[in-house]
């Protein structure tokens, strides 16, 4: 992914980030507002790469997208009974199935073969595996802490 690319997607990412933490509170509401940005953040990057919108592999893209949104709004009512992690991770799994989009038009569109197939399983592993670095991220320090904290001191010998 060249340096204009990747700028996009971070700012995109960002974008859907904060409005899924935003709406997190309403049920589903950041996932019908989600949706279009993720639209338009496909159509900005195929213009930019100067494909055709015709040629761009939309049935792909409307199954990451879709299929994004329903593990999203799995999660959202799993999670969004939590108060503080169910905001977190709504902006968490924005992030991470933008990224997941990013990466699959970069490949499909750099390359002139039919671009591969997606898969509900493909699109629930991203996101869980973004939610489970999420959580790893925040609880082992934590947990190392804790250990540090409970070790008893060496005694000189």
């Amino acid at each position: 992914m060249d340096a204009k690319t990747r700028r996009m997607t971070n700012k995109y990412s960002a974008v859907a980030a904060v409005t899924s933490f935003v709406t997190q509170p309403i049920p589903g509401a950041d996932e019908l507002i989600v949706v279009p940005i993720h639209y338009w953040f496909s159509v900005s990057t195929t213009r930019r790469r100067g494909v055709p919108l015709l040629k761009a592999p939309w049935l792909q893209v409307s199954k990451i997208i879709w299929g994004g949104a329903t593990v999203r709004l799995f999660a959202n009512f799993t999670l969004g009974l939590i108060p503080v992690a169910g905001l977190f991770s709504n902006a968490v799994t924005a992030v991470a199935l933008t990224e997941l989009l990013a990466r699959y038009l970069d490949s499909a569109l750099s390359n002139p073969a039919s671009p591969p197939e997606v898969s509900m399983k493909a699109i629930k592993d991203a996101l869980q595996h973004s939610l489970g670095a999420w959580r790893s991220r925040r609880v082992w320090p934590a947990i190392r802490r804790a250990f540090r904290r409970s070790a008893p001191a060496p005694t000189p010998a």
